[in-house]
């Protein structure tokens, strides 16, 4: 009923309360999330045919409770996918997110942006790069000091974790079937 609801919220605000406490031990001051299968529980292949509101109903409820409590805490989030349907995501987030989407930063294949830092171009790693130059650059947002040792990437593709861990970068493998594990996850980063 009703209340098992309420309860199951409640535990998951502690819980993503205790992941954002580890985040912050671990010096991680910046998100970057993958959306298809990661953040959402579907896989638009960035050729979503629905609306952005339609796509806001298939948001894992892990994240609608980790996003803003992260935010709250001065951890920046950047979406970093893919997909080229960025206008459609950047909806999603204002919808889920109305007080602090603003502060979302998103990187898609959209052709928007171009990285050309001598990082690592494979992978997820350009889009992080990117956000984070851009998180630098809003001096608004706050953040002077988004590096990559203070970066996690949230991901279900093993081959974009690889990379991550390759260049250095800490990354959390995101099991589309286990979605609340990440939460576990975090509190086992070192």
């Amino acid at each position: 009923g009703q209340n098992s609801w309420a309860e199951e919220s409640k535990t998951m605000d502690k819980k993503c309360s205790a992941a954002v406490d580890k985040l912050v031990d671990c010096g991680i001051n910046f998100l970057a999330i993958d959306f298809d299968q990661t953040m959402i529980d579907v896989h638009t292949g960035g050729r979503w045919q629905g609306t952005a509101l339609e796509l806001t109903e298939h948001l894992r409820p892990v994240f609608l409770h980790l996003v803003p409590e992260a935010t709250n805490r001065n951890i920046r989030i950047a979406i970093c996918t893919f997909s080229g349907q960025t206008k459609h995501i950047r909806d999603v987030m204002e919808y889920a997110f109305p007080n602090i989407a603003e502060l979302i930063v998103i990187r898609g294949n959209d052709k928007t942006w171009e990285y050309h830092g001598n990082g690592f171009k494979r992978g997820k790693q350009q889009h992080m790069a990117s956000a984070a130059e851009e998180l630098l650059a809003e001096q608004a947002l706050g953040v002077t000091d988004v590096t990559k040792a203070t970066t996690l990437l949230i991901d279900d593709d093993p081959k974009n974790i690889r990379m991550s861990l390759k260049d250095r970068t800490r990354a959390i493998w995101f099991n589309p079937k286990e979605p609340n594990e990440l939460l576990d996850n975090i509190l086992m980063l070192k």
